[in-house]
């Protein structure tokens, strides 16, 4: 009797465990599932400013502040704003103004906010191509973000970026 009462406890016990880690194979995590959200960014006139640490030069510590308006597209729906600094942590050539900035920039949109950070790189004193920045974090809806967008400059005042969360 004690032999096949060990024998069913141990065969509950293994098809509880199979059928458990079935469950969690045949059912998609939530925080694996991944979303994007593709927004167009334009800086309006008088949305930048370029705070020197020595007038006249590309030096370290120099700081930009910007604010951007926040389209679904180019001619889009305005959708919000973005603000943000950047500072330079390293220069490669200042007579062309290159070098890496330290960026932190929230977006607000419907919803929230959400938080970002990057260290993007500088060329002849302006952002281009495609780079990545880091989602830190968020409020209200995007309060338990995190992932990481790319953001692809098409100008020195505009730019797309995708958010994947």
């Amino acid at each position: 009797m004690r032999r096949r009462t060990v024998i069913t406890a141990v065969l509950v016990l293994c098809l509880t465990a199979a059928g458990a880690t079935f469950a969690v194979a045949r059912s998609p995590a939530k925080h694996h599932t991944r979303r994007t959200l593709t927004i167009y960014t334009v800086t309006p006139k008088g949305g930048l400013a370029v705070l020197a640490g020595q007038p006249g030069t590309f030096s370290l510590g120099d700081r930009v502040a910007f604010s951007d308006d926040v389209l679904t597209s180019k001619g889009g729906t305005t959708l919000g704003t973005d603000g943000g600094a950047c500072t330079v942590t390293r220069v490669t050539d200042a007579a062309t103004g290159s070098g890496a900035l330290l960026c932190a920039v929230t977006f607000s949109l419907p919803g929230g906010d959400i938080e970002t950070q990057a260290l993007n790189t500088l060329t002849n004193g302006g952002f281009s191509g495609t780079q990545a920045a880091s989602i830190t974090g968020g409020t209200g809806r995007y309060r338990h973000v995190s992932g990481q967008l790319s953001i692809k400059f098409l100008s020195p005042t505009e730019a797309t970026i995708t958010f994947q969360f």
